[in-house]
């Protein structure tokens, strides 16, 4: 029996874009981080300054993920409800800079 069902469809694209945006997102943090970690400091509370410098931005994740920005920002967004990433705050004129969290080990 074939199962025709599009919601079954949807949960597999979303779970694959999900996956899709955490293994860039883990790639994007570690090489962003590696870049500045003499000047930074992620003990305790990450500023949005540090985050600035350190996370990829909406439109990073969006362009290496091949997906617009808008459904990088909702699957991102996502991911901080479950807790698995931090985003700086919001401040206008200034895109959204993610952080994987534990992308620094």
């Amino acid at each position: 029996m074939i199962n025709n069902n599009k919601s079954d469809e949807k949960v597999t694209k979303g779970a694959m874009i999900t996956q899709e945006i955490l293994d860039t997102l883990a790639v994007q943090c570690a090489e962003k981080y590696a870049a500045v970690k003499e000047k930074v400091s992620l003990t305790g509370e990450i500023s949005d300054e540090t985050l600035r410098l350190i996370g990829p931005t909406t439109n990073d994740i969006a362009e290496i993920c091949v997906i617009n920005v808008y459904q990088a920002r909702y699957y991102l967004l996502k991911l901080m409800e479950e807790g698995r990433v931090l985003k700086t705050g919001v401040k206008k004129g200034y895109p959204l800079h993610w952080w994987l969290i534990g992308a620094e080990k």
